[in-house]
C-alpha cells in the first residue's frame, strides 16, 4: 500500500436526513447476483447489484490480503439485500422508521443463525474524489464478522473497535481502494477527553466506557485514533507489527504485554498517537483493485415472486418482525406453494417463537421440498435428537448431520453434533474427525472442545477426554456452557477407577 494525504478541509460527513418525502414502495423486479463470497439480492437493476457485490469482494480480498489473521472465511452464507432508495430501507426495516430520528441507517447488519444479512441503500454513493464511505456501518459491521472469536483467545475490544472504525471508511473507486480515510466525528470527539492508553487497553464490554453513550463515542473515537497511527503515522514497517501484535494477542498475551512488545513504550506510544491524532492532515493506504475480479464474471438471474419474497420473509424473521414475515411467507407459498424457501423461513420464525412442534413441521417439510440450507438440516437433527434417540433415530439425524456439512463445511455446530451422534453408533471411531473438524473451525468455543471430550472417552482416551473437557471449562463463557463442563467432568470422576 502507498501511503498518501486527506486533507481535513475536503471531509463530507454523510447523511440521511429526516423529514425527507417517501413515496410507497414499488413492487419492482428482484435480481440475485452470487460473487465468490456474497449474494446481492436488490430491486436496484442488475447492473447496481453487481457493482455492489464487487465493492464487497473488493474489500473482502484487501482484508484477507493486508490481516491475513483475520477471519474473511465466514461460518455462514453472507447476503447483501441492496434496497433501492430509502423507501426500501423502511420497508425492509420498519422499526428503525417508527420513531422519530435525526438521520435513517444507510446500512444494517443482521446475523441469523443461518445467514448473515447486510441491508444497505444502494443509491447513495460516493463521488470519485469522496473520502466518505457512504456504507460505512455495513463495512464496519463486516470487517467486525472477520474479527469475532474465532481464536483460542479473543482479541481484545480496542483492537476490535479500533480496526472496525477505521476500516469502516474505505472508499472503494474504479481503479483502488482507499483505507483509513479520516472521520471528522472522532476527530471532534478526542477533543472531549480521553482514558489513559493503559486504562483503554483494559476496557471490557460490560465497562460504562463502553455501553453509555457518550463515553463509547469517545471510546470509539481513541480506539480509532490508535489503530490509525499504528496501521499510518508510523514508519513503513508499520502493516508488519500491527499482524505482530494481533497474534501477539491472539497467543493470549495481555493487551499491554503485546503492544509493548510490538511498539514498544505505552508512555511513549501514548504521547506520540496523541500527537498524531492533532494534525490536521491524517495519511492513508492506497491498494489498487483485484483486476481478477470483475463484476461481469459474476452470475445473475431476476428472482420470481416468491424467491424476493422467501428472502424479505427471512430477513423480517432474523429482525423479530413476525407480522411481516408471516405476510411474505404467505405471498411466497400463495405464488409458489412447492417452494422450500418458504418453509426455512417459517421455521426459523417459529423457532424464534419457541414453538418447537410446529418449527420443528416447518423443517421437516423444507427438507422434504429440497431444501438447500445447510442450517435447515443441522437444525432439524437437532429438534429430532430428544432426550436418548435410539438407533433408528440416530440413523437420520447421521443423515440429516452429513447433508448439514455438505451443504456447508464451515458450521462447526453441525460437526460437532455428528461428532456426538456418529459416536453413539457401531463405528465410534469416525467420530473423531468431526469432533476435530469443529474444534478447527471454532477454536475459541467450549462446545466442540465438549464433543471431543465425549468422543475421546468413548474411545477409551480417559487422559485425553479430561484434558479437552478442562480447555472447555476456560473456553466456556456462559453459565449453562459452565454447568455442561462440570456435569461431564463429574461424569469422568464417577466413571474412573479410585
Amino acid at each position: 500500500m502507498s501511503l498518501r494525504r486527506a486533507s481535513l478541509g475536503v471531509v463530507h460527513t454523510v447523511l440521511l436526513l429526516a423529514g425527507v418525502d417517501v413515496a410507497a414502495a414499488a413492487q419492482a423486479t428482484w435480481v440475485e447476483v452470487r460473487t465468490p463470497h456474497f449474494t446481492i439480492v436488490s430491486n436496484a437493476g442488475e447492473g447496481r447489484a453487481r457493482e455492489v457485490g464487487w465493492q464487497f469482494e473488493q474489500f473482502r480480498g484487501a482484508i484477507e490480503s493486508g490481516w491475513p489473521w483475520a477471519r474473511v472465511q465466514l461460518d455462514r452464507p453472507v447476503i447483501v439485500i441492496a434496497a433501492k432508495d430509502e423507501g426500501g430501507m423502511r420497508t425492509l426495516l420498519p422499526a428503525y422508521f417508527e420513531r422519530p430520528r435525526d438521520t435513517w441507517p444507510s446500512s444494517v447488519l443482521v446475523t441469523a443463525p443461518d445467514r448473515h444479512y447486510i441491508a444497505i441503500r444502494s443509491d447513495i454513493r460516493g463521488e470519485d474524489n469522496a473520502v466518505m464511505n457512504p456504507s460505512m456501518t455495513a463495512y464496519w459491521s463486516y470487517t467486525m464478522l472477520t474479527l469475532r472469536r474465532a481464536f483460542a483467545h479473543d482479541l481484545p475490544l480496542w483492537f476490535r473497535i479500533g480496526m472496525a472504525e477505521v476500516l469502516s471508511n474505505t472508499v472503494v473507486r474504479d481503479t483502488e481502494l482507499r483505507f483509513g480515510l479520516p472521520i471528522p466525528w472522532h476527530i471532534s470527539a478526542l477533543q472531549e477527553g480521553r482514558l489513559k492508553l493503559r486504562a483503554l487497553l483494559e476496557i471490557e464490554s460490560a465497562s460504562t466506557s463502553f455501553t453509555d453513550g457518550e463515553n463509547r463515542r469517545r471510546f470509539d473515537a481513541q480506539c480509532w485514533a490508535l489503530m490509525h497511527y499504528l496501521l499510518f503515522g508510523r514508519p513503513d514497517d508499520l502493516a508488519a507489527r500491527v499482524n505482530d501484535l494481533a497474534r501477539r494477542l491472539l497467543d493470549g498475551q495481555t493487551s499491554s504485554a503485546a503492544v509493548e512488545a510490538a511498539f514498544g513504550s505505552l508512555d511513549a506510544l501514548e504521547t506520540a498517537y496523541i500527537r498524531y491524532a492533532q494534525k490536521p492532515v491524517f495519511q492513508y493506504a492506497r491498494m489498487k483493485i483485484d483486476a481478477n475480479t470483475t463484476p461481469k464474471a459474476f452470475s445473475s438471474r431476476t428472482l420470481a415472486v416468491h424467491e424476493s419474497r422467501v428472502v424479505q420473509a427471512a430477513f423480517y424473521a432474523a429482525t423479530h418482525r413476525p407480522a411481516e414475515a408471516r405476510g411474505a411467507v404467505a405471498d411466497a407459498r400463495k405464488s409458489s406453494p412447492a417452494s422450500s424457501g418458504s418453509y426455512e423461513a417459517e421455521a426459523s420464525l417459529l423457532d424464534s417463537e419457541g414453538k418447537r412442534d410446529e418449527a420443528l413441521a416447518a423443517y421437516v417439510k423444507a427438507t422434504e421440498l429440497g431444501s438447500t440450507n445447510g442450517y435447515v438440516y443441522y437444525r432439524l437433527a437437532a429438534l429430532t435428537w430428544g432426550t436418548d434417540p435410539d438407533e433408528e433415530t440416530l440413523g437420520r439425524i447421521e443423515t440429516l448431520l452429513k447433508r448439514a456439512v455438505t451443504l456447508n463445511d464451515r458450521f462447526a455446530p453441525a460437526y460437532t453434533l455428528l461428532a456426538d451422534a456418529v459416536a453413539r453408533g457401531s463405528q465410534p471411531s469416525a467420530a473423531l474427525e468431526f469432533a476435530t473438524k469443529a474444534s478447527a473451525l471454532e477454536p475459541g468455543e467450549a462446545a466442540p472442545r465438549l464433543a471431543l471430550a465425549r468422543v475421546s472417552w468413548r474411545l477409551g482416551r480417559r487422559d485425553e477426554a479430561r484434558a479437552h473437557a478442562l480447555a472447555a471449562r476456560v473456553l466456556a463463557d456462559s453459565d449453562q456452557e459452565r454447568k455442561e463442563v462440570q456435569q461431564l467432568l463429574d461424569f469422568f470422576d464417577r466413571a474412573s477407577p479410585k
